[in-house]
């Protein structure tokens, strides 16, 4: 008998035990007398488990102590569940011990054997396992024998039902973890899950595969820490109270069996203060667009933001939440080593979430990208999963971060799916590259019925973006310039110029020419006023109160541009010494951990997740070398900008308080925030909803070669992404950019048997973009210009050297421009280098400049419908050649929005394009082309009609 038996035989055994009974009286140990206490013996009590599907053999029979820690397990599983199915569960004790008195599946220690016929147990001991011992600190030796035999028993019975019912391949309990199969998704050679730190995992065996996931989990939820000894963990740190996700689906997946129901939650004080869930408003999805300018921000970045009702107690809207997907990248230096980690799983994804404050300054200020908003329309019920899953993921959902496939995208979707309801998944778009605006398209697509009972797609667009500082300046440029024409009716003509010339040197690039001017406009703004007539004076005053207001704008987006290159150049100080900033990756990421392991220690600690923050504070700490004179030059115009910020808001202050103190400021907010949404909403009325990635157009022409008469042509062209310039959609970049990603056209001539190709092309990556910086913040020619780059390959077998390879790099000076770029006209200079080649001959490069226009116009209805113009022009010289090859191409497109028909949107496009190549040189100096004309070489043209349904 074990050194529990003299204490077991002590205790009262009143109290019913799963699956034991007494003659005349299945099921239960009630005495026929209730004043009766009655203790039966070890045989009867093994009978019972007989009965039940339990064998002991041997000593295990004796051992009062076992059988009453396994009538304790049994009797925490629904009375449904305690006979397992599959014959007898046999259950062995050896005397050697093992960590937490359990097998570890090897030959030495064997957890199973004879297939699942019997279970191994071994004497308790302790282990090392920190997970499996985080929530079991409390407890004694002796308490902690008692729970982990009562676990076995679970393990045991849980592990057959699975087998039975496969519960861990359903959807429903893969999806938390991300549990994937073999072969299931590139480079995934046996089951694994996409969560790998240890502590979302109730102890180690758990991550093996989703059934010892889910088994494991069941010992943890069905027979908690707090089973054996009620104080031994904080109500919040319990399992109940940390992993919703899996306890709802255990307990689903066992009251779909018809097995029973599991014990309700109960309540956690902590999450249910985090989630505030009666005053939930809704979901959104946020979209960090591109810059524009800058190409490493080209594909955008996905947040979640829980939106809640403003409540009793008023909260600033820096303070809500948003969730961020990012890569624990720590403070790492951007270099090559950064980029090769990022595309190999060199970072962790987590999910932290901060505040729209910590975003705003790193999004809206320092990186001046726009957030588009989207709302989701979710149940109430998969709103509180939702936040449930956010809770749960913020702790321990570390997965591996690869660039391409496994990103911010992909986060999103792997969040989401957890918490739909009904089996509905958003499966992701694409295998081997997962985009942030392909993945709204995917959303979009889901169609659903909301909590308000309306049916449409799971994703809808608000027309509210939360603007960037350079884009509300942007805004406000224009409104100033509107608000200052406006007073040219209301105020005198001196004073008018008065303000004409300050307006000329607030858009001064120079800091301190800016400063003078603000100096000077209050006595300017209150002459100009004086000088309005009585019945216009309270327009005027209108104006003048806009103008100043907008002229801060401005300003601001000036000062937040200054602190971003600032915060630049004291990072390059920095690393320049090569002194680390808050260690590296991985040491953040274990710090982090290590926070989230406790919720009572958690909630005493105020996590520091603002990375801006983060870096201030080190820069703040840490040596580091002089400015270089260039870096000193910028550093000094960061303070001089910053100062002439400060004197726009004291000026505007004193104004305000003054001459402008009779309109309503708050009005003016209020109108301005209207205008803006009316004109987002209108935009957003005539914009595609779709992104330009996984694109595939089909066309069908005419080609005019130079010899034979007209052919018919059929091309397919495909695009990883293609989005062009002028483009409204709701889920793609900015108007003002282009980009362009495995792009690729086929042209084939249709003929009996196997069709003839006429020619390929395809664009590797290529990018433009006509945005160009404000007036006051330019401070080179550069700043005052688009730009574009491409590479490209492409073929055509009537050329002599019929491939060819080429890379292009070009300024764009942009001559004219409407709203949102719907109209342009923009031409640009820059270089071409290129490499031809045959299956014969040997590599020839050639380079040269090259000149190009773009234009575009606006077509009436969708803001789809447009005429494109494209020519451009490259004289090359190629090695070997004594003469100039001349390259000249254009194409004339027409984009016309058919609308939607069921699912699918149609996109005409009926195109004509003509293309020349050859010399100008005399005969005796060119190839043999054309002998008879002065000019030689070689043409295309074609029409042609293009069909692309998305």
């Amino acid at each position: 008998m074990s050194r529990w038996a003299a204490w077991v035989l002590g205790l009262t055994c009143a109290l019913p035990v799963a699956g034991s009974a007494l003659p005349g009286r299945e099921g239960t140990l009630e005495p026929a007398d209730p004043h009766e206490t009655v203790v039966p013996d070890l045989s009867t009590r093994v009978r019972a488990l007989e009965q039940s599907g339990i064998v002991l053999r041997g000593a295990a029979a004796w051992d009062a102590a076992l059988i009453t820690e396994v009538e304790a397990g049994l009797s925490a599983l629904p009375p449904a569940m305690r006979r397992p199915p599959g014959g007898p569960l046999e259950l062995v004790v050896h005397p050697e011990s093992a960590p937490l008195g359990l097998g570890d599946g090897t030959p030495t220690r064997p957890d199973w054997t004879e297939g699942r016929a019997r279970f191994h147990l071994y004497a308790y001991a302790p282990s090392d396992e920190r997970r499996a011992t985080l929530r079991t600190a409390r407890l004694t030796d002796v308490e902690a024998e008692r729970l982990w035999r009562r676990r076995a028993v679970v393990h045991a019975v849980v592990q057959r039902w699975d087998d039975a019912r496969a519960w861990s391949d359903t959807p429903t309990w893969r999806r938390l973890s991300g549990w994937q199969k073999p072969f299931e998704r590139p480079l995934v050679w046996k089951e694994e899950a996409r969560i790998h730190y240890a502590g979302a995992y109730s102890r180690a065996l758990g991550q093996r595969g989703a059934s010892l996931d889910l088994v494991t989990f069941a010992e943890e939820l069905l027979v908690p820490v707090e089973s054996v000894r009620d104080d031994a963990l904080p109500v919040d740190d319990r399992v109940r109270c940390q992993e919703f996700s899996k306890a709802r689906a255990l307990a689903e997946l066992v009251e779909h069996a018809g097995l029973g129901r599991l014990p309700p939650r109960g309540e956690c004080p902590a999450f249910e203060a985090w989630a505030e869930l009666d005053a939930l408003s809704h979901f959104e999805v946020l979209l960090v667009a591109s810059t524009g300018r800058q190409p490493e921000s080209l594909f955008g970045h996905l947040m979640l933001r829980p939106v809640w009702r403003e409540g009793a107690v008023p909260r600033g809207p820096g303070f809500e939440r948003v969730v961020q997907l990012v890569a624990l990248t720590g403070l790492e230096s951007r270099g090559l080593g950064y980029v090769v980690k990022g595309m190999t799983g060199g970072y962790d994804t987590a999910f932290l979430t901060g505040t729209l404050g910590d975003l705003s300054h790193e999004a809206l200020e320092l990186e001046q990208r726009f957030i588009r908003r989207f709302r989701l329309r979710l149940t109430r019920g998969e709103e509180a999963r939702m936040l449930e899953r956010v809770w749960e993921l913020e702790r321990r959902g570390y997965m591996g971060y690869y660039f391409f496939t496994d990103n911010c995208a992909s986060a999103l979707l792997f969040l989401l799916n957890g918490a739909l309801e009904d089996g509905r998944k958003v499966r992701a778009p694409g295998t081997l590259w997962v985009l942030p605006t392909a993945t709204l398209d995917a959303l979009a697509r889901v169609e659903v019925v909301g909590k308000e009972g309306g049916a449409g797609p799971l994703l809808e667009y608000v027309p509210d973006t939360l603007e960037s500082t350079g884009d509300r300046a942007v805004r406000s440029h224009a409104a100033r310039e509107e608000a200052l024409s406006a007073l040219a009716a209301r105020v005198g003509a001196a004073e008018h110029a008065r303000l004409r010339e300050l307006h000329e040197r607030l858009q001064s690039p120079e800091p301190h020419v800016r400063h003078a001017a603000y100096d000077a406009l209050p006595a300017a703004v209150s002459s100009a006023l004086d000088s309005a007539s009585t019945e216009a004076r309270a327009t005027a005053r209108e104006r003048l109160h806009a103008y100043v207001a907008h002229s801060v704008r401005v300003e601001r987006a000036a000062v937040d541009r200054a602190e971003a290159e600032r915060l630049r150049i004291e990072r390059e100080r920095l690393l320049a010494v090569k002194v680390p900033v808050a260690g590296a990756a991985e040491a953040g990421v274990r710090e982090r951990q290590r926070i989230f392991e406790s919720e009572d220690a958690l909630q005493r600690r105020l996590a520091v997740l603002d990375r801006t923050t983060l870096l201030k504070d080190a820069l703040a700490a840490a040596p580091r070398r002089p400015p270089t004179p260039e870096e000193l030059r910028a550093l000094v115009r960061a303070d001089r900008t910053e100062a002439a910020f400060t004197r726009a808001t004291e000026v505007q202050g004193a104004l305000n308080d003054g001459v402008l103190a009779e309109v309503d400021p708050v009005a003016f907010l209020g109108e301005d925030h209207r205008r803006k949404v009316e004109a987002e909403t209108a935009w957003a009325e005539g914009a595609r909803r779709d992104s330009g990635a996984g694109r595939t157009v089909v066309s069908v022409g005419v080609d005019f070669p130079d010899v034979g008469r007209a052919r018919p042509v059929v091309s397919v062209r495909t695009a990883g992404m293609a989005e062009a310039l002028g483009d409204a959609r709701l889920h793609g970049f900015q108007p003002s950019s282009e980009l362009r990603v495995l792009d690729g056209e086929l042209s084939l001539e249709p003929r009996w048997g196997v069709p003839r190709v006429v020619g390929s092309q395809m664009t590797l990556v290529g990018y433009r973009t006509l945005l160009r910086e404000l007036p006051h913040l330019r401070q080179s020619t550069w700043d005052s210009l688009g730009w574009g780059a491409e590479a490209r390959v492409d073929s055509n077998p009537v050329r002599a050297l019929p491939h060819q390879a080429s890379v292009q790099a070009e300024a764009l000076m942009v001559l004219d421009e409407g709203e949102r770029f719907s109209r342009f006209t923009a031409v640009g200079v820059g270089g071409l280098a290129s490499v031809r080649w045959s299956g014969h001959a040997p590599l020839t490069p050639a380079a040269g400049p090259r000149l190009s226009v773009a234009h575009r116009t606006g077509l009436p209805g969708s803001g789809a419908n447009a005429v494109r113009l494209e020519a451009a022009y490259a004289p090359t010289w190629r090695v070997g050649d004594e003469h100039v090859t001349h390259e000249a191409g254009a194409s004339l497109q027409v984009e016309w929005w058919l609308g939607r028909a069921g699912p699918f949107g149609v996109l005409l496009t009926p195109r004509a394009q003509v293309r020349w190549e050859g010399s100008l040189a005399p005969p005796p100096l060119r190839e043999p082309l054309s002998p008879t004309t002065w000019w030689a070489g070689s043409s295309e043209r074609r029409l042609a009609l293009g069909l692309e349904m998305r």
